[in-house]
């Protein structure tokens, strides 16, 4: 069973201590001083409240002395010349202290003389008899005033049933010759009227106790809130900032990841190429070159003139068509002077040779500025260009052929759409990742930060390249 409660006291402890851990500095510091300067305040609020006390407790019992030694005076003095009382005084006595304003005051009062006897009471059943002498009759005997309360188990209060502890103040009653303490007043002072009296004056002390307490503790609050605000804005700042940089880390590295797959692709797409243009080589005007040497041989044997111009007229036709042929591989290969040229003219550039080669029309349609490009974008536009309406004319025979170019601040976008073939006509199909051209196309675009989008629709396609021109880009 205790190793029960132990584990649920730690049970609890510990959500209390992640929920302080989640609060604020300037929460933790309100909370973690409301508790000290509460016990501060507590502290100090007893101890003042008692000294306060105990300082109105004596204050009354000297002025209750010094009020009663004008009085007791006379009687003081018979009581040292004669060690009793005469029936005169005692009379004026009982007298005094029969009075309803005295009576109420003062219910109870006695004169000790020194060995502890009782001179005068007006407890009639104590007057002559000896008592064990109180501690205040003792202090008081040194010439002190002494404030006590009463001892309800003191012989001299069970002989009358006093159940009411009383304020007892021993008064020394001096000689007015000689100044020496001849008897000893003991008066019983009702307590009410003092029990108010502290109450008010414990209730002013803790309330200014309290108010001070709270005040230090809203001005130190103050501080360390406004410490805390600027921390806490701090710390947010801080996180945005590391949350910024690790997003921007991880577009950094995605870059980072798509430049060099772009450049293995780039790099495959140039091997395909070369091999490509070499094979074009191989099987075109090499092979027309080859034939033309075959015939060089027959332009030797030729036993006429008609035999040898005939062969020579051959050799000459087959040379004109491999040359025809280089030519057009070579057109293909090498790009206009666009390091003259704007991006519009570049575009109208691709455009026009296409339809040159094909006998197609291409519309070209911009919206936005113009804006002052590099060669490399330039030659990266021209090739998007180039392959979009190769494509068109190869999938949908140039039907609707359409260059749009759209510019918004610094994002360029740039899409070759068509309407899809004829019917009845009869094109080469067409896959949603393109072939080999829209493959390398895709690489150069990536390589310079872009994307290349293709979606294919019943009627017709559209290719899109998306290009943010930002980030220094410009100043290539």
């Amino acid at each position: 069973m205790p190793a029960d409660r132990t584990h649920r006291a730690d049970g609890f402890v510990l959500p209390v201590r992640q929920w302080f851990a989640r609060q604020t500095l300037s929460v933790q510091f309100l909370l973690a001083s409301s508790v000290l300067i509460l016990v501060a305040a507590a502290v100090s609020g007893y101890l003042i409240s008692r000294e306060v006390s105990a300082n109105a407790a004596g204050d009354r019992a000297a002025a209750t002395a010094l009020f009663m030694q004008s009085i007791l005076e006379p009687a003081g003095r018979e009581l040292a010349l004669t060690g009793q009382l005469s029936a005169t005084r005692i009379a004026r006595l009982d007298s005094l202290f029969a009075e309803p304003r005295f009576k109420s005051r003062f219910p109870y009062f006695e004169l000790w003389l020194p060995d502890g006897t009782v001179a005068y009471s007006t407890s009639k059943e104590l007057v002559g008899r000896r008592f064990n002498p109180p501690p205040g009759l003792v202090q008081a005997l040194n010439g002190d005033v002494a404030a006590t309360y009463a001892d309800l188990t003191a012989s001299e209060h069970t002989l009358r049933s006093i159940s009411t502890r009383y304020l007892e103040i021993y008064s020394p009653v001096r000689r007015s010759d000689t100044g020496a303490v001849a008897a000893v007043a003991e008066i019983h002072e009702d307590t009410d009227i003092l029990h108010r009296e502290i109450f008010e004056v414990r209730l002013v002390s803790w309330v200014i106790v309290a108010g001070a307490s709270v005040a230090i503790m809203l001005g130190l609050f103050g501080i360390v809130r406004r410490g805390s605000v600027t921390i806490e804005q701090q710390r947010l700042r801080l996180e945005q900032r590391a949350q910024e940089a690790e997003r921007v880390s991880g577009e950094i590295r995605l870059l980072r990841d798509r430049a060099r797959l772009a450049s293995l692709r780039m790099t495959d797409f140039n091997e395909r190429l070369t091999r490509g243009i070499g094979a074009d080589l191989h099987d075109g005007p090499a092979q027309l070159i080859g034939f033309a040497v075959l015939q060089t041989e027959a332009v030797r044997r030729a036993s006429s003139k008609a035999e040898r111009l005939e062969a020579l007229d051959a050799v000459g036709g087959t040379l004109e068509e491999a040359l025809k042929e280089i030519r057009m591989i070579a057109r293909s290969l090498l790009l206009p002077d666009i390091e003259r040229l704007d991006l519009d003219q570049v575009i109208a550039r691709a455009a026009k040779l296409h339809e040159a080669r094909t006998g197609t029309l291409v519309a070209f349609e911009t919206s936005g500025g113009g804006i002052e490009l590099p060669p490399v974008i330039k030659t990266c536009v021209y090739r998007f260009v180039q392959e979009g309406l190769n494509n068109a004319h190869r999938h949908a025979s140039g039907n609707g052929q359409t260059v749009r170019r759209r510019i918004d601040a610094t994002a360029l976008t740039l899409s070759v759409s068509d309407k899809g073939r004829m019917p009845g006509e009869v094109c080469g199909d067409r896959s949603r990742d393109g072939g080999l051209g829209i493959h390398g196309l895709r690489q150069r675009v990536e390589s310079l930060g872009g994307t290349v989008r293709l979606v294919l629709l019943e009627d017709g396609a559209v290719l899109t390249m998306q290009l943010d021109l930002g980030g220094g880009m410009l100043d290539e």
